[in-house]
Parts: structure tokens; sequence; C-alpha cells
């Protein structure tokens, strides 16, 4: 089936994402405020920031020790959370989030910026929608746990969608790059486990 994004082009009509559809100041202001929070927590210590949500990553009970493969320094086990490559890389995710987080009054440049960052990602290994989701529960754990931070439930969701979309956007430029055109989403656990139960109790009624 032919997609409508070539038809709509030639009227110069671009396609609105559903998150963008969907996105609101309130939503945007939850996200960034609570970053804001997080980061002022730590003395805007960027590097310490990134080592916590990765400690989270990497020590998760079923897939830290999976995840943790796909990284240059992987083989550091022992000195993983002093290692100089992990702090650096660490800083580098939260210098990032940073940015994206600061432009979300600009969905559209988030979206090039995110592409272009999963198509440079290509070269990190076989990334797979899951990790995409450890990320984001790790990232939401570390806000959850500050005291700084006051994660409610239109926070979180505010978050959980944000993280989503930054996720599928990474995945269809790494997908672009490979020829794919429809990556699957991958929200954080917490959001996939309700839609989940939802579906489970459809088919138990049926």
């Amino acid at each position: 089936m032919v997609g409508l994004a070539p038809f709509l082009a030639i009227f110069g009509i671009k396609r609105v994402s559903k998150f963008r559809r969907r996105w609101t100041e309130r939503k945007r202001e939850a996200v960034q405020s609570s970053w804001a929070a997080l980061l002022s927590a730590h003395g805007n210590d960027r590097m310490s920031t990134g080592v916590l949500m990765f400690r989270k990553l990497f020590t998760h009970e079923d897939h830290g020790s999976h995840v943790l493969r796909l990284f240059p320094f992987r083989n550091q086990a022992r000195t993983l959370f002093v290692s100089a490559h992990l702090k650096l890389h660490a800083k580098l995710f939260v210098d990032t989030m940073t940015t994206l987080v600061a432009n979300l009054h600009d969905l559209e440049r988030v979206e090039r910026e995110v592409r272009n960052l999963g198509a440079r990602h290509l070269t990190y290994g076989v990334v797979l929608p899951e990790h995409f989701t450890l990320m984001g529960d790790a990232l939401i754990a570390t806000l959850d746990e500050s005291d700084a931070v006051t994660l409610d439930k239109e926070t979180r969701d505010a978050w959980i969608e944000t993280w989503g979309f930054i996720a599928k956007e990474m995945q269809r430029g790494r997908g672009n790059e490979l020829g794919i055109k429809s990556p699957p989403g991958s929200a954080p656990s917490s959001r996939r486990t309700s839609m989940e139960k939802k579906r489970s109790k459809g088919q138990s009624a049926a």
C-alpha cells in the first residue's frame, strides 16, 4: 500500500506525527521544568547525572549485561562506573537530552536532530527497540528517584510520550539509512505494559 506522504508532498502539505498533534504547552513545560530540576539537583553536573542513568541501565536485573555489550567500554565491567569512557558517553547523552528538551517548542527541529542522531548510531551495533525502552526506563527512574523532581502522573506521562517520540524518530533515522521505512515504537515499559494489559483483557473477553 502506497503511503500518503508522496501525495501530500505534491500539495506542499507535511504529514504531522501523532505525537506532534497531541503535544501541548503544558506537557512541554512539565518536561522542561522537571529536567531542569534534575540537573540543578546535581549542581548542573551533567556527567554525574548521566552516570546515574547508565548505572540504572547497566544494572537492570534482566537486560543490563546484554545492553552493555553494545558499548565500546563493555570490557571494563570491574571499573565501569569510574571509566572515563562511560563518563564521557554519559555526559554526551545528557548534553543531547538537554538540547532536545530545550527545543521542544520546535518539534520539527527536534525530529530532524533525532533522526540524524539515529543515522549516526548505525555504527553502534544491533540496537533493538527494547534497548530504547530500557534507556527510557532508566531515564524516568532517575527522574522518579530525585528528591528535586515531582514526577506526578501528568509529568510522568509527558516524559513517556517524549521519550517514545525520541526513540521512534531515532529508529526512523536508522531505518532511513538502511532503507526501512516503518520502525516499531519504543515507549518506556510503563506505557507498554498498560497497553499489553488492555490487550490481554480484550482477548480474555473474546
